[in-house]
């Protein structure tokens, strides 16, 4: 029990980093794309980039952090449901940090916060998953 009980706290610490990571880059590329083919006359990159990202910020890091927190969690029985959470909420505090140190200060976004809520929620659920597709040990 001593080496499976504990936390594996790089697993946890590398996927809160990759859950904010992928959402940011597949903006990054949708932005890019949109650049590529959009119509004349319609909005520049710039105006698209925040419209865009209040869809793909809040379910881009929902998958995100349900896809790495599962990651995180599958190898760390019998805590795999901590794991997950551990994840969720690490991922939500770093972009809510990431988003009050770069959002200018202005009014904060309900969407914001429901995106927040939404990788805790994601985490949880990442971790839940994996501790019901793990086996027993000794079976399989």
């Amino acid at each position: 029990m001593a080496g499976s009980a504990r936390f594996r706290w790089g697993r946890i610490v590398l996927a809160v980093l990759a859950a904010e990571a992928l959402p940011i880059v597949l903006l990054v590329l949708v932005v890019v794309v949109y650049s590529a083919i959009r119509p004349a006359g319609s909005r520049s990159p710039e105006e698209f980039a925040p419209l865009a990202g209040n869809w793909v910020g809040p379910i881009g890091g929902f998958l995100a952090t349900w896809l790495f927190a599962w990651w995180a969690a599958r190898r760390a029985p019998p805590r795999q449901l901590a794991h997950g959470a551990a994840v969720g909420v690490g991922t939500a505090v770093l972009d809510f940090s990431l988003g009050m140190l770069l959002g200018g200060g202005g009014a904060i976004s309900p969407v914001f916060f429901l995106s927040n809520a939404g990788r805790i929620i994601a985490g949880v659920l990442g971790g839940w998953l994996a501790a019901r597709n793990s086996t027993p040990a000794g079976s399989g």
